[in-house]
């Protein structure tokens, strides 16, 4: 009966692990939230161990910063990556390449490592439209969403003008500056 027992804990254990519940952050949430917000272009990654989890970790150019301390450069760490033959992934997480110009909204914990804002959320990545207009985009995420109170909601995505999520961001911390 133990082996029974233990062996569905583990298994519920792996199965909870591969999924993920994100609280949908919308860009005023994450422009409050968010330690750093920048337009920049990815610089270089790798992959190291951080106790028994990978993370990857990338630097970043600064084009532009709308929040922040001024700096020419940002690291930041993603969960999951590749050291040798081991490889470990984690749903929601995004994936950098290097030349990959985009806005993050990055956040820095106690431990003092720079993460993007919740997961893949915080990552807006820049299309130019055949009539010249840049547009910031995130598709939906197939992630688990709740709200703030703990409900289910779908996730909607972000597909907005460059100048428009700028003019946000730079006016919502021009307003918190006041407060």
């Amino acid at each position: 009966m133990k082996i029974v027992q233990i062996t569905a804990v583990l298994l519920s254990a792996m199965f909870a692990a591969q999924a993920t519940t994100l609280q949908r952050l919308s860009v005023a949430e994450m422009t409050d939230q968010a330690t750093e917000i920048v337009r920049a272009k990815v610089i270089g990654c790798s992959s190291a161990f951080r106790g028994s989890l990978i993370y990857t970790n990338c630097n970043l150019s600064v084009i532009e910063r709308w929040k922040g301390a001024a700096q020419s450069t940002v690291s930041i760490s993603i969960p999951g990556g590749t050291v040798g033959t081991r490889r470990q992934t984690f749903s929601g997480t995004p994936t950098l390449n290097p030349g990959d110009e985009q806005i993050f909204f990055l956040w820095t914990g106690r431990s003092g490592i720079t993460q993007v804002m919740g997961l893949s959320q915080g990552l807006l990545t820049l299309e130019k439209a055949a009539n010249g207009t840049v547009y910031a985009t995130r598709t939906p995420t197939s992630e688990r969403m709740l709200d703030g109170a703990g409900r289910p909601v779908a996730d909607e995505g972000v597909d907005l003008p460059l100048e428009e999520i700028k003019f946000s961001v730079m006016n919502r911390i021009g307003l918190k500056g006041k407060q």
